[in-house]
């Protein structure tokens, strides 16, 4: 009995692996919001892409002691030409932009 139970198992695992839910991908940010895969040079859209907080600007503003407002740039935007490290999901589908790659 447990030899079949390893049997489906295995089969099981090898049905999940085969379908690849998640995998880390690079690639590179070009104009207009699209990213180039770098392994296959395919152009992925921006309505694609799921962007984290690491890679979208941020900024506070605060109020100085003599109440001018400043505000203080936390982090950019993606630019074009940076490099970013992905999850690639849905067979492809979509792509979660974790971070810039350095």
């Amino acid at each position: 009995m447990s030899d079949l139970i390893e049997v489906i198992q295995k089969i099981a695992q090898d049905a999940q692996d085969g379908t690849k839910p998640t995998d880390l991908v690079f690639g590179t940010v070009a104009a207009g919001g699209t990213v180039i895969l770098e392994n296959t040079m395919l152009p992925i859209p921006a309505s694609a892409l799921v962007l984290t907080d690491n890679v979208v600007p941020r900024s506070v503003t605060k109020t100085t002691s003599d109440g001018a407002s400043v505000t203080i740039p936390l982090s950019t935007g993606l630019m074009p030409g940076e490099r970013v490290v992905m999850l690639r999901c849905a067979s492809g589908q979509r792509f979660i932009v974790l971070s810039r790659a350095y």
